[in-house]
């Protein structure tokens, strides 16, 4: 483990009721960035930000619900005016295709620079192919201000990853509840013996 790992943070506990889910996050920052967060959470999941079906950066979508102008590398993504790929993956599959047939036109070396980039589009597009329409709304639960939360969020992660939704459109949301979550990151504070030095704060 590396000493950077060793900050003050706060590990978070959010709860979206109506879909049974959580998701356990953290921040080294201030309540106010929890806060910030869970609004960012939300606005991913009710679709008022999308992915681009291109580059797979994350925006608030436009009044005709498309991918706004963006730029990539100083040049306009192609993605934009698109439907965001929770919605749609017609163009990334297109030019998914695209890559791989300049990938095969490549020998050697070159080939190497290209194969994160598939891997990560073919990642995406197998992700939300299915096109699931999230339920529910994300509020704030639980708050666990310790050290080492980087460490304490990565440890229950790990203890969680039987539960973890893959199918979610954002990362780490477990099918799980706060009491479940709250005991797996209860557990992991105690095993780094942090559990008698944190503090615990419920919202909900």
């Amino acid at each position: 483990m590396t000493d950077f790992r060793h900050m003050h943070g706060a590990v978070y506990i959010f709860e979206n009721i109506k879909a049974q889910r959580i998701k356990i996050g953290m921040t080294i920052n201030s309540t106010s960035k929890i806060k910030d967060r869970l609004k960012d959470v939300n606005n991913i999941w009710t679709g008022y930000k999308g992915m681009c079906q291109i580059c797979g950066t994350r925006r608030f979508i436009n009044e005709k619900e498309l991918m706004p102008k963006h730029m990539v590398n100083g040049k306009n993504c192609t993605g934009e005016n698109s439907l965001p790929i929770e919605r749609d993956t017609t163009l990334s599959e297109s030019h998914l295709a695209e890559i791989k047939e300049f990938y095969c036109s490549l020998s050697g070396s070159e080939k190497g620079s290209l194969t994160r980039i598939i891997n990560n589009l073919e990642n995406r597009i197998k992700k939300y192919r299915k096109k699931i329409i999230p339920i529910g709304t994300w509020t704030l639960s639980v708050v666990y201000y310790t050290d080492c939360a980087e460490e304490v969020e990565l440890l229950s992660h790990k203890l969680l990853n039987k539960r973890l939704d893959r199918g979610a459109p954002l990362g780490e949301i477990f099918n799980c509840s706060v009491s479940t979550a709250s005991l797996t990151v209860e557990t992991v504070l105690k095993q780094q013996g942090l559990l008698d030095m944190a503090s615990k704060k419920i919202y909900s």
